[in-house]
């Protein structure tokens, strides 16, 4: 083998290695899920129901689809600081997947929303748990088409009133 060869083939098993631990570019934000599209919905809305007992909060449900730019902006809207933190101490979150194909999507009809009118569709209960306010003529998906600001505005003036408020 002539010496150029080999040292041609020893860089090459040199830097075999070093392509097996390189890691991919990281994805846009913009292109990871939002909803899980494996959860039972059913389930995850028990489970926060539970959380929010348990914690004094109010349960939040969000109801929508990975490929919905408004919940991508209500979603953006939610998980900006300092507001999460605001938010968090208000409300349990969960985020359901309806898109068409999922079987998520007949809890739509349990709450009375229609998906011809947009999503996210939200659904907030009271303090005790009993459902107070439910998105049914694409309230959210006007305010994510208006800006953050305005989802954020929009779940503010259903925050309790405290004396703080």
């Amino acid at each position: 083998m002539r010496p150029t060869l080999r040292l041609a083939v020893a860089v090459l098993i040199a830097s075999t290695p070093l392509a097996a631990f390189a890691q991919a570019p990281a994805p846009a934000l913009e292109t990871l899920p939002i909803y899980d599209t494996t959860s039972i919905g059913t389930l995850a809305i028990e489970a926060a129901s539970k959380a929010a007992a348990d914690s004094g909060r109010r349960l939040f449900v969000n109801f929508g689809t990975n490929d919905c730019l408004p919940c991508r902006v209500a979603n953006d809207a939610i998980y900006e600081e300092p507001f999460f933190t605001a938010f968090l101490a208000e409300f349990v979150p969960v985020f359901v997947d309806v898109a068409v194909e999922n079987p998520n999507h007949e809890l739509l009809s349990r709450y009375g929303i229609n998906a011809a009118k947009g999503f996210p569709a939200i659904v907030l209960s009271d303090d005790k748990l009993r459902l107070s306010e439910t998105t049914k003529e694409g309230e959210m998906a006007a305010a994510a088409a208006k800006g953050k600001e305005a989802v954020q505005e929009w779940i503010l003036k259903r925050f309790r009133k405290t004396a703080s408020n």
